[in-house]
């Protein structure tokens, strides 16, 4: 038993530095059925790997059920990149139909685990209203979250909301800390929205330079 279970960590292990190149030159034809043979005995991180592969053709056919249902497995398991993209394939229809309300439990599911992307895009399905009703509130709490563990996407669109009072008191001093919180990270847009800034209020912020 104890040997089987040696070489079942092997083979995630080999399977993962060939998945990743770490140490050696990435050989995802290698990758993939080592990692196959680790998610079938039950690694939730192997599962969330195959998933990926099946997606994109990665040492293996392009099988997009194959993916979702390796990612069904791993978000069973509460694997954190499972739940999210398997919430991005029922949220844009990636090879299924979309299902805002699936994608939705599955966005908050993540975002309960700490996951940065999911608790962003939590907050922009309580925005629109994507499979839950439109809740201001609760899309800046999740946003808030989200930013303040470095997700740009969430920093830029909780900027936006302090600038244009949003659900919100409007308040430029935050919204400019949080532009160029993003904007530091390579946001597009956020440094666009930046340019907008007063010289006279960058020079009594010198984090907004």
């Amino acid at each position: 038993m104890a040997a089987r279970v040696r070489n079942e960590d092997s083979a995630m292990e080999q399977g993962r530095k060939y998945f990743y190149g770490i140490r050696t030159k990435k050989n995802y034809r290698r990758a993939f059925p080592l990692l196959l043979d680790a998610a079938q005995h039950g690694y939730v991180h192997a599962q969330f790997m195959v998933g990926f592969a099946f997606r994109d053709g990665l040492g293996t056919q392009k099988k997009i059920a194959q993916s979702r249902k390796w990612w069904a497995s791993a978000a069973k398991r509460d694997h954190p990149g499972a739940l999210f993209n398997l919430a991005l394939d029922y949220d844009y229809g990636r090879g299924v139909r979309p299902n805002l309300r699936k994608a939705f439990g599955l966005y908050k599911r993540g975002a309960e685990l700490g996951d940065r992307e999911a608790q962003c895009n939590l907050a922009v399905a309580y925005l629109d209203g994507r499979g839950i009703k439109r809740d201001l509130r609760k899309r800046n709490d999740w946003m808030k979250r989200a930013a303040l563990q470095g997700d740009p996407k969430a920093q830029y669109n909780l900027g936006l909301a302090h600038l244009e009072g949003e659900g919100r008191k409007q308040n430029k001093k935050i919204a400019e800390f949080w532009l160029s919180k993003a904007a530091g990270q390579g946001h597009v847009r956020a440094r666009k929205s930046l340019r907008t800034v007063p010289e006279s209020e960058i020079a009594r912020n010198p984090h907004l330079r």
